[in-house]
């Protein structure tokens, strides 16, 4: 391959290995600030959406964060399994935000937010 061939070639790979890095962070990103400020641990949003302590305004703002999640690819595993995932979560959480507070809605929300059920699919394995 000549040189004036090759030269824009590898500029190419850079230019995309650096574009799917920068999409990984953003993903990660996002996924992380979903996780911490919104999922995890006992007085999380979502702690109180469940537990039925959430004011209409922390309930839309929780929905409204597990939103920007749509649109995420997937760190680990199959994406059309992610998207579905991910799907359910933003439609469960719509649907308790909507006003929908019975034991069916809040059920499936929490079924939807299972931390497990995504992790062991989607999370990726550390490196040793």
């Amino acid at each position: 391959m000549k040189l004036s061939r090759l030269i824009p070639a590898l500029f190419a790979v850079a230019a995309i290995a650096i574009t799917t890095a920068v999409i990984a962070d953003e993903n990660h990103e996002i996924i992380e600030k979903v996780m911490k400020e919104g999922l995890k641990g006992d007085e999380s949003p979502l702690a109180k959406v469940l537990e039925g302590g959430a004011s209409k305004d922390d309930t839309a703002g929780l929905a409204k964060l597990i939103k920007t999640m749509d649109g995420t690819k997937a760190p680990a595993g199959d994406q059309a399994d992610y998207d579905k995932k991910v799907a359910e979560l933003i439609a469960a959480m719509d649907a308790v935000a909507g006003g929908a507070t019975d034991e069916k809605a809040l059920g499936r929300l929490d079924k939807a937010s299972n931390c497990k059920a995504c992790h062991t699919d989607h999370k990726p394995k550390k490196k040793d």
